[in-house]
């Protein structure tokens, strides 16, 4: 069962995986069809598909396939000059399948507060893996932040840097000051983010934009941000805002148009 507590345990803590299983054997081979292996991004490994040869290059093709999402089917000769002189002559071919772990997109609310607290069970249902990051005392709502996958207080938003982002993330920046904001954005920019969006009006926005330009930040690079963030669909409330908030985040995943579908298929309904 460790196998698959292992697994289990992977996918819960949304680690990087990939799992081996050996599906087919011919001659004498040191593993039988169904032996498994999970392999980590690091290496590291639990179960095993034969020791030697055949399972150092499982290992490496289970590396590519997390690296490129793509499940493999390959069959591996235990016979080779390479074995020969490693002096493992004791098996002939083993087809292993090997699958990527589907990691879930990561999506950081820098700040908890009451927006925040509303895109939390919404980026959640969308299936995202949430992390959660503030810098004050969140007595009173961790309720409101128990769904968030991970939780990070810190003793100011200066820390942020020393936190693990994973690249292509997207992130939402609503913090409880504009310097703050300004903090966080001086970090994130660099993580290689597929999305950032930040809350606040077009003073603090041209505020913060022209201290980022200041530390090096091009134009271009700033006009990849979405300030005021969230599309425009009039409602005011936390959760109509985080409707309209996840509903950019999906649009820059899936580069959709942000347009009416309605406007979308007019011209092929009408006219009647």
């Amino acid at each position: 069962m460790e196998f698959y507590e292992q697994v289990l345990k992977a996918k819960k803590e949304n680690k990087v995986y990939a799992t081996a299983t050996v599906v087919k054997t011919e001659g004498n081979t040191p593993r039988k069809p169904g032996a498994k292996m999970l392999v980590f991004a690091d290496g590291s490994i639990v179960g095993s598909v034969g020791g030697g040869i055949v399972e150092e290059q499982t290992i490496a093709d289970c590396l590519a396939a997390m690296n490129s999402g793509q499940n493999l089917m390959k069959t591996y000769s235990a016979i080779s000059q390479e074995v020969v002189e490693k002096g493992m002559v004791c098996g002939n071919n083993m087809t292993i399948f090997i699958e990527s772990g589907e990691r879930l997109p990561y999506l950081y609310l820098c700040g908890c507060g009451h927006v925040a607290q509303a895109v939390l069970p919404l980026a959640k249902a969308l299936g995202y893996y949430v992390v959660a990051i503030d810098a004050r005392d969140i007595s009173g709502y961790e309720e409101a932040l128990a769904p968030a996958d991970e939780l990070h207080i810190l003793e100011s938003f200066d820390q942020i840097g020393q936190l693990n982002f994973i690249p292509g993330s997207a992130f939402i920046v609503c913090s409880f000051s504009h310097k703050t904001d300004g903090d966080i954005l001086n970090v994130i920019l660099s993580k290689e983010p597929s999305y950032v969006g930040m809350l606040g009006g077009k003073p603090k926005i041209r505020a913060l934009f022209t201290k980022l330009k200041e530390n090096g930040y091009s134009e271009e690079v700033l006009k990849q941000i979405h300030a005021p963030i969230g599309l425009d669909i009039g409602g005011e409330k936390p959760v109509e805002i985080a409707v309209s908030i996840m509903a950019e985040v999906l649009a820059a995943k899936y580069s959709g148009s942000c347009r009416s579908m309605r406007d979308i298929l007019r011209d092929s309904v009408f006219p009647l």
